[in-house]
């Protein structure tokens, strides 16, 4: 009798603790999961004995599934996670939402600012027609934060499950701690110091998939919930067809995360954008017929920007060399706009919706959801 009083106590108490804390909120939750038994204390009694462990939400203020996802001990632990954060997360500086982690965690000084670009991203994420298009110049000013800190906040936001990136190199996207991913790149990191001598004695990221990062042909459709490619679409020959093999790679739910440099701002500078005439010829008539002259652009108007700076009789002799050592150049180069454009004219063809589009110093940042 004692053992029964006791946990008719405990549950009370637990339906007392939730229910007065302000984050249960019994209509979200009913509408949210339709399945759970309607009624004062029914709701609320399903969320604490099997909601909470399931991953669903007691209301807008708290995050079931971050807070199990990114509080292992919790999940391993057994205990209904709202009940954690009310009595011990809170006072353990646990978050008890993923954007509430962000800007904790945020290396930033002025967390009001790092407020409103959560914001945006959580708009970017909730919302299931609307492009947010941000620039960073209008919401840090002069105060930019680091790119890797803010591609670190858009992959604790977007990413989920199992993926790969294309081409890190030594610069692999910050990923959560809960997030499996592996690296795919048309070389071996052993190759990859022989290909690029540049690189040599810079941390590469180990490469657990040698493929062409253009056709990702030894993966299977659809067994992935996302790809990243950073500053690599510029590199492909064909952007239109490498965007097509991402997304037959990618669960339907599932995104693209992807950052290009902005020509304005590098190497490319005196470039001409590359048009979307041109890169729609490159997909219908094949990218081979321009290659040459990407080749020649390249050497003639990128290169002395690295200091090497070649006489007329010289500039053959190294687009020869390159073309034959198949090295991998900026075939394309875009402004913001024009590769809001790009991304525009493939959305249907390809099967994709530009959820988020950033123009951060130096480069764009995107995230497109795969429909």
């Amino acid at each position: 009798m004692k053992r029964i009083i006791s946990d008719y106590s405990s549950v009370a108490k637990d339906l007392f603790t939730a229910a007065t804390s302000g984050f249960f909120d019994r209509r979200f939750y009913e509408e949210c999961n339709p399945d759970v038994p309607r009624g004062v204390l029914a709701s609320l009694r399903h969320f604490l004995a099997h909601g909470g462990s399931e991953g669903r939400a007691p209301s807008r203020r708290f995050d079931s599934t971050f807070y199990l996802r990114n509080y292992s001990d919790v999940k391993d632990a057994g205990i209904n996670p709202l009940l954690h954060f009310l009595r011990f997360g809170r006072f353990e500086d646990r978050s008890p939402t993923l954007y509430e982690y962000l800007i904790a965690t945020g290396n930033f000084g002025n967390k009001e600012v790092l407020r409103k670009f959560i914001n945006a991203l959580s708009q970017a994420k909730d919302y299931q027609n609307d492009l947010v298009d941000i620039s960073l110049f209008n919401v840090f000013g002069d105060q930019q934060p680091e790119r890797r800190e803010i591609r670190r906040l858009v992959a604790n936001v977007f990413l989920s499950g199992v993926g790969i990136e294309v081409g890190a190199l030594q610069d692999p996207l910050p990923i959560p701690e809960y997030v499996s991913i592996k690296y795919v790149d048309r070389f071996s990191k052993s190759q990859l110091y022989e290909q690029y001598p540049e690189l040599r004695g810079a941390p590469l990221v180990e490469v657990d998939i040698v493929d062409n990062g253009e056709v990702l042909g030894s993966l299977s459709a659809e067994s992935q919930d996302f790809v990243i490619a950073n500053h690599f679409l510029e590199h492909t020959q064909d952007p239109i067809a490498t965007l097509k093999n991402f997304r037959r790679v990618i669960r339907s739910g599932g995104c693209m995360y992807i950052a290009v440099p902005d020509q304005t701002s590098t190497f490319d500078r005196d470039r001409t954008p590359t048009s979307l005439d041109h890169i729609i010829a490159d997909h219908s008539n094949g990218p081979g017929l321009s290659r040459h002259q990407h080749f020649v652009e390249w050497v003639t108007k990128c290169e002395p920007h690295f200091g090497r700076v070649y006489q007329d009789h010289e500039i053959n002799l190294r687009v020869k060399e390159l073309e034959e050592k198949d090295y991998s150049i900026h075939f394309h180069c875009w402004a913001p706009d024009g590769f809001k454009d790009f991304l525009s004219y493939c959305a249907d063809e390809v099967g994709f919706r530009i959820a988020f589009f950033a123009r951060c110093p130096g480069e764009v940042v995107v995230i497109l959801k795969v429909t």
